[in-house]
């Protein structure tokens, strides 16, 4: 559980920098750029499985993706950076949430293998 509030609390975090920095876009080079690392950011949570273990999420950030790139092309800078930057977000706590799903199933794989193995010890340690 202590991961999950330590996710909560990057998630809210990041969120509110995104929120802050928003404030600022009013050109398209700055909404171009947080577009190409939104684009980057769920590039890295497909990469990390998130469409098999946050595929919510991934989807979120996607679809923000999207708004976010029709924004510019209607020259909405303001609103495509702070989509952007929302995109980012959702993709980061995608990606976040597939490596601790991955590392969730690793640990209970290793405590299963564990157990199977003490059974083994006790089977072959009785006469």
């Amino acid at each position: 559980m202590d991961i999950w509030k330590k996710m909560r609390w990057l998630f809210i975090c990041l969120a509110a920098l995104g929120l802050l920095i928003g404030g600022c876009a009013s050109n398209g080079t700055l909404s171009t750029q947080k577009i190409s690392l939104a684009d980057k950011a769920i590039s890295e949570a497909k990469e990390s499985n998130a469409g098999l273990n946050a595929p919510a999420e991934l989807k979120a950030a996607e679809e923000k993706l999207v708004q976010a790139k029709k924004a510019l092309s209607e020259e909405d800078y303001k609103k495509a950076a702070f989509l952007a930057e929302q995109a980012s977000v959702d993709a980061e706590y995608a990606r976040t949430k597939a490596t601790t799903e991955k590392a969730r199933k690793t640990n209970e794989e290793m405590r299963k293998n564990i157990e199977a193995l003490r059974q083994e010890i006790e089977r072959l340690s009785k006469p």
